[in-house]
């Protein structure tokens, strides 16, 4: 990107004719808006809260649907990154008690849902994070 700013600076500082200097800037608009377009978007930044729930609901997915397991990388990552065990939090406990209760209730649903929201292997990706993963 900051080489986008210096080709235009020397266009302009070398006094070749407008044609030339519009030509040029145009070109390199063109090259450095095609560059910042192929940048991929920023995944969404999880609260708290969010993380915990998603957590407790992948942690039930991968205790009753059987070919899912927990993606630990992801985990670890989290809570290195942010100091935040689920495990530990009054608020995680409660809510895997109350998705486990619904996934007890009508299992098949709560793991595709859970599949289209937390597996790693969707394309293009999982809707909320990629917490699970394939069963070895």
């Amino acid at each position: 990107m900051a080489g986008c700013y210096t080709g235009m600076y020397e266009i302009a500082r070398s006094g070749n004719h407008l044609k030339q200097i519009i030509g040029a800037a145009t070109g390199l608009l063109i090259s450095c808006s095609l560059v910042i377009a192929q940048e991929p978007p920023p995944h969404p930044i999880l609260t708290k809260e969010q993380f915990l729930s998603y957590s407790a609901g992948a942690i039930v997915a991968g205790m009753y649907c059987g070919k899912l397991e927990l993606n630990g990388d992801f985990f670890a990552g989290y809570e290195y990154g942010t100091g935040i065990s689920p495990s530990l939090d009054p608020y995680f406990r409660s809510e895997m008690k109350r998705l486990e209760k619904e996934a007890k209730g009508d299992l098949k649903s709560y793991c595709s849902l859970a599949r289209l929201m937390f597996y790693k292997g969707n394309k293009p990706k999982p809707l909320v994070a990629p917490l699970l993963i394939d069963k070895p």
